[in-house]
């Protein structure tokens, strides 16, 4: 290692983030974060004080990432906030393999940490009371899991636009099961 050279938080964050993209949680370690960062592990230690710590940390990276993926959907346009979120999380998948098995299949991480923001979208964008919409995207998020994870371990396995279709498809029929009584909206496109 160069003599000048100082690593920052910010090294071993992306070096960890690329660790799991690559090769999965299983290959992260202090040794193999040191052999990437061509640096001893004392570094990593005077930074993070055990594998917790990092791995906190890398929860977080984690996170903000999802987050950018669902702010790029809702930057986009053309689809609801709720179609955008739900493109976002299967985009996340998709693009961010190591990080979303992190997040949402190592049992570390939360079901999903914008659940509150989601369901408020439901509540408002198609005046569902708070009940209905956590019941409505509970069933949702079972179907969007499903995708998530057959792009995430195939990454051709659909198109952006069949994903898409995808949602839409499932999202009518949940609401008319959910909303008999309703007009349906799309139909009136």
């Amino acid at each position: 290692m160069p003599k000048n050279r100082r690593i920052t938080e910010e090294m071993v964050l992306n070096a960890a983030a690329e660790i799991v993209r690559a090769e999965g949680t299983e290959a992260l370690n202090v040794r193999s974060l040191a052999k990437a960062l061509d640096c001893s592990t004392q570094p990593i230690y005077s930074i993070f004080k055990n594998m917790e710590g990092l791995w906190r940390a890398l929860m977080g990276e984690a996170k903000a990432k999802y987050r950018k993926h669902i702010d790029d959907f809702l930057r986009q346009g053309g689809r609801s906030n709720y179609e955008a979120y739900g493109m976002g999380f299967v985009s996340f998948a998709k693009e961010e393999q190591g990080l979303f098995r992190y997040l949402f299949l190592s049992g570390k991480g939360t079901p999903d940490p914008f659940l509150d923001d989601i369901e408020g979208e439901m509540m408002t964008l198609y005046h569902m009371p708070e009940e209905t919409a956590a019941a409505f995207h509970a069933d949702m998020a079972v179907f969007s899991f499903g995708l998530a994870v057959l792009v995430n371990k195939q990454a051709d396995a659909l198109s952006e636009e069949q994903i898409a279709e995808a949602f839409k498809r499932q999202f009518y029929a949940l609401y008319a099961f959910y909303f008999p009584n309703r007009e349906r909206f799309w139909e009136k496109a």
